[in-house]
């Protein structure tokens, strides 16, 4: 057996145990390119180990070629991973990943048909090596096109780490050296197996190099946590801050650019990394002047935005600039409100000169309110004259008035709010209660979130309290007038039109009883030739006032029209409603008015029945009875 062999597969094993590890750890995105290298190399160890233990020259070559998928990926892989260990992250996007493995696509196929065109290796021969056969290779064209590609990567990815060590903070600079000191292993073994520098033969020993460099990776990520740092720092920071971040060198190019100043700056970053910040911003003349002055501070006015510009240099180690850092933050917001608040401040400060407005500064921890000139002419004092203590502020507060206007005022001093609100009388040097709206916010706080400092306004508004009160007597005078027949007082019929189309819709809904009791004054007529019509009215308004008092509640009284009257009575059957107008006839005929005599009433009484649509059904039947009510001698209930 080939002792190499076993060489191939220890390493081989390893691989594929920190491989599965680092998958494990696939949030990471440096963990998981490393995991895609450790497969590769374990795939080629794997099958380099077998082609050691191979004694036929074409089961040698079926295991080289089963290997090269793993021999082409190896160095995209760790160029991967440098690239997110350097916080490159921008560079894993499908189109960079697809022309990275372009080559060793080309790779893989052209060395799996080489035995049809032999350009990728011009010998593939059986020879004995220390007493073991092993594959002789010689190198074509095609390979050495593989060759360089690996090299190309191998070397970028070593300038990307030199550059990251040299400009990394001192933390970060133990867990990159280890990087380095791996690659190195790899790069040197590889290169003597090519250039055959020291002999080994054929004997391809670079797996096992990789494998240690592999190693050195893995201890950085997981001992020293390089990846948990870096790309925190980088994506959960700054991506996601609300300024905008560009990063410009010491040769002026743009190397960084967070969303959000993508964003204010209305660029792509696609477009402007690795450019002269002069041709990346050109479209914005105020970040070129901004960048080319001496001025660490400006705003500028962009895409209807308002963009505060900050600028700090980067320095190094010896205090050397390396660069600077362009903060960017929209003040839009900011900048209208601070305007609005200058306007309105303005404008208070001509409403208090025109004297319209009183003001006044209490501070609460004792002593009198400052307070101006209008606040003494609204309570009707010279100058001076009134000395406010909050207990004198209290004394002039109307006593209905005051329990409200106090608790909103203990609110604001508590911290349950920032300001209050009121209207209240006060009494004025006259004698006379004024009405004031008084508004007040806190303007300093104590350690215990005590108000310590109010300030507030104080209108006169007792011309709007008369006017509001006047209004809301005519509006009452004007229901009434709408809703209330003026002579008798009880509804008109425009209310009892309405509450009979509530009653009826509410009774056929939830199937409830509902009854009507119309009725009419008896010789209305001869009251009228004989008294007088004043006698009459007063007659009306006896039998509705009578009416009025022996109704329940949930009853409606109206006049339907000259002496009639009608009363809704909501779920009450008919032989309720024929016991409720019996006891009203019987109760008025047993009453007699001074200067016009007894008086009684005719009444009709009907109920909703099944078929009724609406309560006009009922209203005919109930005019009907009161019709045979009259018909039969007065003073009379019928029932229909």
């Amino acid at each position: 057996m080939n002792p190499f062999a076993i060489l191939m597969f220890i390493p081989a094993a390893a691989c594929f145990i920190l491989g599965f590890y680092c998958f494990r750890k696939g949030n990471l995105i440096g963990a998981r390119t490393l995991g895609f290298l450790l497969l590769s190399i374990t795939l080629w160890s794997t099958m380099y180990g077998l082609e050691l233990l191979s004694s036929e020259l074409e089961t040698m070559r079926l295991f080289n070629r089963i290997s090269y998928p793993g021999i082409a990926t190896v160095p995209v892989f760790f160029f991967l991973f440098v690239m997110a260990v350097a916080d490159r992250r921008k560079w894993f996007s499908a189109g960079r990943l697809f022309l990275l493995f372009l080559i060793p696509l080309f790779t893989v196929i052209s060395m799996w048909t080489n035995e049809i065109h032999w350009f990728f290796y011009e010998v593939s021969a059986l020879e004995i090596q220390g007493g073991f056969p092993i594959q002789k290779l010689v190198h074509g064209p095609l390979f050495w096109i593989n060759i360089s590609y690996t090299y190309l990567m191998l070397v970028a990815g070593i300038l990307v780490l030199i550059r990251e060590f040299v400009y990394s903070a001192e933390s970060y600079r133990k867990q990159l050296s280890l990087i380095l000191i791996g690659t190195l292993a790899p790069v040197l073994v590889n290169v003597n197996y090519i250039f055959r520098i020291f002999p080994v033969g054929y004997l391809d020993l670079t797996p096992v190099a990789f494998s240690i460099a592999a190693f050195f990776a893995a201890v950085s990520i997981f001992r020293f946590r390089i990846l948990d740092l870096r790309p925190i720092a980088r994506e959960t920071i700054v991506e996601s801050l609300q300024d905008g971040i560009v990063v410009i060198d010491d040769s002026k190019l743009v190397i960084d650019s967070n969303p959000m100043a993508n964003r204010l700056l209305t660029v792509d970053d696609s477009n402007i990394l690795g450019v002269h910040f002069e041709i990346a911003f050109r479209h914005i003349p105020g970040v070129v002047r901004f960048l080319g002055s001496n001025a660490s501070q400006s705003e500028l006015i962009h895409d209807n935005r308002i963009i505060e510009l900050r600028r700090t240099d980067i320095l190094g180690k010896r205090g050397k600039r390396r660069g600077s850092v362009l903060l960017l933050t929209e003040v839009t917001d900011r900048k209208r409100i601070e305007e609005a608040l200058r306007k309105s401040e303005e404008s208070l400060a001509l409403a208090v000169k025109g004297g319209n407005i009183g003001l006044w500064d209490w501070k609460a921890g004792g002593g009198e309110m400052a307070l101006n000139e209008r606040y003494y002419q609204i309570m009707g004092y010279k100058s001076g004259e009134l000395h406010l203590s909050f207990q004198e502020w209290k004394s002039h507060v109307h006593p209905e008035d005051l329990i409200p206007a106090l608790e909103s005022l203990y609110k604001c001093y508590n911290g349950d709010s920032d300001f209050f609100e009121i209207e209240y009388r006060m009494l004025s040097k006259t004698g006379d209660w004024i009405w004031v709206h008084d508004r007040g916010e806190v303007s300093e706080r104590d350690e215990d979130g005590k108000a310590f400092r109010i300030l507030g306004t104080h209108i006169d508004i007792t011309s709007r309290k008369l006017v509001e009160e006047a209004l809301r007597e005519s509006q009452e005078l004007y229901r009434k007038l709408a809703t209330t027949d003026m002579l008798t007082g009880v509804m008109n019929r425009y209310s009892l039109n309405h509450i009979l189309s509530v009653e009826m819709e509410r009774a056929m809904r939830y199937s409830k009883t509902l009854s009507f009791i119309m009725f009419d004054l008896d010789d209305l007529k001869r009251i009228n030739d004989t008294l007088g019509h004043l006698a009459g009215d007063t007659a009306l308004k006896s039998v509705a006032s009578f009416v009025s008092s022996r109704i329940r509640k949930s009853d409606s009284l109206g006049r339907w029209g000259g002496d009639e009257f009608l009363i809704v009575t909501p779920e009450t059957d008919l032989k309720g409603a024929v016991d409720m107008a019996a006891k009203l006839q019987k109760g008025l005929r047993e009453l007699e008015f001074p200067e016009i005599g007894e008086l009684s009433i005719s009444i009709g009484v009907s109920s909703k029945k099944e078929n009724d649509s609406s309560y006009d059904d009922i209203l005919r039947r109930a005019d009907k009875a009161l019709y045979e009510s009259k018909a039969r001698g007065k003073n009379t209930v019928t029932a229909i």
